[in-house]
């Protein structure tokens, strides 16, 4: 059996979404398009939320004996905790905080980031990891797929 190298991705999901909010923040500093008042209470509680939701799951996968790296062979398929509500809890939890930070800044820019930044997640982490979860678990990760949506 040749080794398990976990689904090969390579840029942190963190640092990608990083990397585009940061984009957001600029593009707004440089050429503001105001979509409506800042509301940065609402920006703050879902920042507070995506935050606790990526930190819930990031204990509950340690407690399952599986390393929360998304470039690192699974151990465990988790199907617990937040696994019941999403299928990819802590990249919806870095959505939250991306939307939060739009709330914030009131701007077009950091909406555009916070899409670029789903569409990156779903696209080059959330499409390999789950080629990779089918062929590291088989059926009970395909039973999990028709039980748990992918985002909520």
């Amino acid at each position: 059996m040749p080794a398990d190298h976990g689904p090969g991705i390579r840029v942190p999901p963190p640092v990608q979404v990083g990397l585009l909010l940061l984009l957001g923040w600029l593009l707004q500093r440089q050429v503001p398009v105001p979509l409506g008042r800042p509301l940065p209470t609402v920006g703050t509680g879902l920042m507070a939320l995506g935050l606790a939701l990526s930190v819930w799951t990031v204990v509950f996968m340690l407690r399952a004996g599986t390393d929360p790296q998304p470039h690192r062979p699974d151990q465990a398929l988790v199907e617990r905790g937040p696994f019941r509500l999403s299928r990819n809890p802590i990249y919806l939890g870095f959505l939250l905080v991306a939307a939060g930070f739009a709330c914030r800044w009131g701007d077009l820019w950091p909406w555009l980031a916070a899409v670029g930044a789903f569409l990156v997640l779903d696209r080059l982490a959330v499409a390999r990891e789950e080629r990779y979860l089918r062929q590291r678990f088989g059926a009970a990760y395909e039973a999990y797929l028709l039980r748990v949506r992918r985002w909520i």
